[in-house]
C-alpha cells in the first residue's frame, strides 16, 4: 500500500534510520521504501544513492537543543549562574550525543559511507560553538582562565566519553553520570567563581 507522494524528507530520513541502526549498513533502499510505505522511485528522486540516503541519514543533527541554549546564553550576557549554565548545557549535549553515538560508530565502521570533510567540519563548528560560549564565560570572570579552545575539546570529549561508557553497559568506578558532570563543572567553574562579579 503506498503511501502519498506527501512523505517530508525528514521522514524519508527518520525512517532511513531507523532502518540502518535496527539492519546495519546492509539494509537496502527497498527496506527504507518499505518502512515508509512509498515506492524506491520516491526514495531515489531525493537521493540518488544508498550511499547519499545513508549519509544524509546519518548527518542529521540533533543539536538544536543545546544551539538555542547557547544562542540564549551569549545574548544574555552576564545573566544567570555560570555553573547551572554548564549543567544544563552538559546534559543537553549528554541528551544529543545518546541519540548521535550509534550513527556515527555505524558511520565510522563503513568508511566507504564516511565523508571526512563533513566531518571535520562539524567536529571543528562544535569546538568554535563551544570555544566562543567558554570565551564569554572567562571573559566575564565566571569560568576559570583557560585558552577557550583547549576548554571546548576538553568538554566534548568529557561527553563522548560518558555517552561510551553508557554504550559499553558497565562503569569504570562506582561515579555516576551525575557525580562526573558535577566534577566536570567544577573543573571549569569552581564554586568561588560561580557568582557574576560585581560591577
Amino acid at each position: 500500500m503506498a503511501r502519498p507522494q506527501g512523505i517530508t524528507d525528514e521522514e524519508v530520513l527518520a525512517a532511513a534510520r531507523a532502518v540502518f541502526l535496527s539492519q546495519g549498513v546492509s539494509a537496502t533502499v527497498e527496506d527504507v521504501a518499505e518502512r515508509c510505505h512509498v515506492g524506491v522511485a520516491t526514495i531515489f528522486r531525493r537521493f540518488p544513492t544508498k550511499q547519499a540516503l545513508f549519509s544524509a541519514a546519518i548527518d542529521v543533527v540533533n543539536d538544536a537543543e543545546w544551539t538555542r541554549f547557547l544562542a540564549r546564553r551569549i545574548e544574555a550576557g552576564e545573566g544567570g549562574s555560570a555553573r547551572a549554565g554548564l549543567l544544563e548545557l552538559a546534559n543537553l549535549q549528554l541528551d544529543s550525543a545518546r541519540k548521535k553515538m550509534p550513527l556515527i560508530m555505524m558511520k565510522l565502521a563503513n568508511p566507504s559511507m564516511f565523508d571526512k570533510e563533513t566531518g571535520a567540519a562539524r567536529a571543528n563548528w562544535i569546538v568554535r560553538a563551544l570555544s566562543d560560549y567558554f570565551k564569554l564565560e572567562i571573559e566575564a570572570g565566571r569560568m576559570i582562565e583557560v585558552d577557550p579552545r583547549v576548554a571546548a575539546r576538553i568538554w566534548v570529549g568529557s561527553i563522548r566519553h560518558i555517552v561510551m561508557i553508557e554504550a559499553l553497559g558497565a562503569s569504570i568506578d562506582d561515579l555516576s553520570t551525575e557525580a562526573f558532570i558535577a566534577g566536570l563543572v567544577d573543573m571549569f567553574c569552581p564554586p568561588l567563581l560561580a557568582k557574576p562579579r560585581k560591577k
